[in-house]
């Protein structure tokens, strides 16, 4: 009996005993294949959820840094209930359907399918996005390599906030432990490192943090803007990414989030050229674009020389309609297919292509099949999904690029 409806948020189904979790205390305590259940999920859960059978919660939406990262762990997830947790209580049997989004009372059984998939070769990429370096040797055979290393869970498992880490000298440390672990698998395919990216909410809990109240973190003090402005950290980053390079990782990229105007990214390259990185190391820089006042601005951005593009569709999604990607009462208008969205997107294929430079989408717009048929119709020269998606995007794309092929022959016949 379906009790709960929500958004699906993450692959496949499972069955398990319902543990309510109110606080990291509860989280810690989460046993194997329990269903977690969350009013909203904070990023310092993130570590213990890797436990659970399944999750749901109350708040949170398919672009959300939670959904994202348990598409990447394979673990069935349905968010924006909003009675989740006053709905089911501790002990309850339920069975979690990330697809629908539906949840049932008891055990359900589902029809089995052995879906055999093949390593299909595609002329655009399939690289993968990577929280957790453990799951890097798993997928390195089938990608192409790594569209964005996002180093924040590196930094929340460690309980510490990035400028207690700071402070004891072990930031670059654990940014470079991670990043060399994931850089091994995958040589000698490319691996981008995205600077850290994460908002004032998600910190608070971690320890040594002072993080003031933001009303909409996602729009406040994050990425790139954040890193200028305490470039300590940023220098760090950077220091890990030298010693990798010393090391001769030669499949070491580096790209800057969620650029708000031009001058962040030129001040963002000159805090790495006086880390005495460049010009004496070869290393690819890239920037990632999230926001329209960026992708009005492309030509300019060009001009600076970026050696390649990311696209960031839920981002650019969220500044382009004004619709908080986290947000439940608003997901109804949060369209990543919207023509103003798309039409950002084509302009920014078609201005890197005149210059020569590769563009590719990552996040969860890689994810949704729907998009990756628009992205390569318009041509990008990668996209980069989670790993439980690989082989299916792969098997995808080739279809498309048959279909446009066969599509080509039909014009000139």
């Amino acid at each position: 009996m379906q009790i709960l409806k929500g958004v699906g948020a993450g692959a496949g189904r499972q069955s398990g005993r319902v543990r309510i979790i109110r606080n990291l205390e509860d989280a810690c305590s989460l046993e194997w294949g329990e269903v977690a259940v969350f009013k909203k999920i904070a990023r310092d859960v993130l570590p213990e959820i890797k436990r659970a059978a399944a999750v749901i919660a109350d708040y949170g939406g398919l672009t959300s840094h939670a959904a994202i990262t348990l598409r990447e762990l394979g673990i069935p997830c349905v968010l924006g209930t909003e009675t989740a947790t006053r709905v089911l209580r501790d002990g309850m049997i339920v069975t979690v359907d990330g697809k629908t989004g539906n949840i049932y009372r008891g055990v359900m059984d589902w029809a089995s399918r052995n879906d055999i998939i093949g390593v299909h070769e595609t002329a655009t990429k399939v690289m993968v996005n990577l929280n957790f370096p453990w799951l890097a040797a798993r997928v390195a055979e089938f990608a192409d390599g790594v569209g964005s290393v996002r180093i924040e869970n590196m930094i929340i498992e460690t309980g510490k906030h990035p400028y207690l880490l700071l402070n004891e000298g072990k930031l670059s440390g654990v940014l470079e432990s991670g990043l060399e672990e994931i850089l091994e698998a995958f040589h000698p395919k490319p691996v981008c490192f995205r600077t850290l990216d994460i908002p004032s909410d998600e910190l608070k809990h971690l320890r040594g943090s002072a993080e003031p109240h933001e009303r909409n973190p996602f729009l406040g003090m994050r990425a790139i803007k954040r890193d200028l402005k305490d470039n300590e950290v940023l220098k760090a980053e950077f220091e890990a990414l030298r010693n990798l390079l010393d090391s001769g990782y030669s499949n070491l990229e580096l790209k800057f989030p969620f650029i708000r105007d031009i001058p962040e990214y030129v001040r963002a390259v000159e805090i790495l050229d006086e880390s005495g990185i460049r010009p004496h190391r070869d290393l690819r820089v890239g920037a990632s674009i999230e926001t329209p006042s960026v992708a009005l601005q492309i030509d300019e951005l060009l001009d600076e020389g970026v050696d390649f593009v990311s696209l960031g569709l839920s981002d650019l999604t969220m500044c382009s309609l004004a619709a908080d990607r986290r947000s439940t009462r608003v997901a109804g208008i949060f369209n990543l297919s919207h023509p103003a969205v798309l039409g950002m997107v084509e302009d920014v294929v078609v201005a890197c292509h005149e210059r020569g430079v590769e563009v590719y989408a990552a996040g969860y717009a890689a994810t949704n099949y729907v998009l990756v048929r628009e992205l390569v119709e318009m041509g990008v020269d990668a996209v980069s999904t989670s790993p439980d998606k690989v082989l299916r995007m792969r098997s995808f794309i080739a279809k498309v690029e048959d279909s446009l092929i066969l599509r080509g022959m039909g014009r000139n016949s």
